[in-house]
């Protein structure tokens, strides 16, 4: 299964990276998804630059060869190329599995295009299925931050490992029938949260690999 998982989302990583053409300037996404899609791009030889989200998606450009830049160079991107940890029929999005969610959603905001990768385990009636939200903490006084979250989020766990920028990570049940706005706004407006792992509302373009091929949502 894990094999046929990997096959579906590679295929789904291939057709995605066909979108990117010479020239443009996209968001390289972090994961293994992301990661595929990137390696597509590297053998295509194109003419391109990109944003990383992470320090492992920064080290594995330069072995690829994937010329960098920085969100501040490039503050308006053609394409962002990234995977995602569930994605619902109405296209909203949780990601920050792998704890880079901040930095994937201001490359993400940044992008006039927005590719999702996945395989087709990861669409999802609804989100929470699978996981909990992602949150980045401010490490300062992290524990009473996670005891507020604990009150509005029963459940609420605080991962051992930090983001690249040195945040802490927390994941954040999300309750069947919950309004996504308001339980994406109650985090925004935490004290000590940096941001979440719900992204809502971007209308991206979802490649979904399974048995059946890819398809494109």
């Amino acid at each position: 299964m894990a094999q046929d998982l990997d096959a579906f989302r590679r295929a789904a990583a291939e057709a995605a990276a066909l979108e990117v053409r010479p020239g443009m300037i996209i968001g390289y996404g972090t994961g293994r998804a992301a990661f595929a899609a990137l390696e597509a791009v590297a053998r295509r030889k194109l003419d391109v630059r990109g944003v990383p989200t992470s320090e492992r998606t920064a080290d594995l450009c330069r072995r690829l060869g994937l010329a960098l830049t920085t969100l501040d160079e490039s503050p308006r991107l053609d394409l962002v190329l990234d995977g995602a940890d569930e994605v619902d029929p109405d296209k909203q999005v949780i990601k920050g599995g792998g704890g880079a969610h901040v930095r994937e959603k201001l490359v993400a905001l940044a992008a006039r295009r927005r590719i999702f990768i996945v395989e087709e385990t990861k669409l999802v009636s609804r989100l929470g299925s699978t996981r909990g939200i992602p949150v980045a903490l401010v490490p300062f006084g992290v524990q009473s931050t996670i005891a507020r979250l604990a009150t509005l989020f029963p459940g609420t766990t605080l991962r051992d490992e930090r983001s690249d920028d040195g945040d802490a990570l927390a994941d954040v049940p999300l309750a069947a029938g919950a309004d996504l706005r308001r339980v994406a706004s109650e985090l925004k407006a935490m004290s000590g949260v940096v941001d979440h792992g719900l992204f809502l509302d971007l209308s991206p373009e979802i490649f979904a690999g399974g048995p059946k091929g890819v398809r494109r949502l």
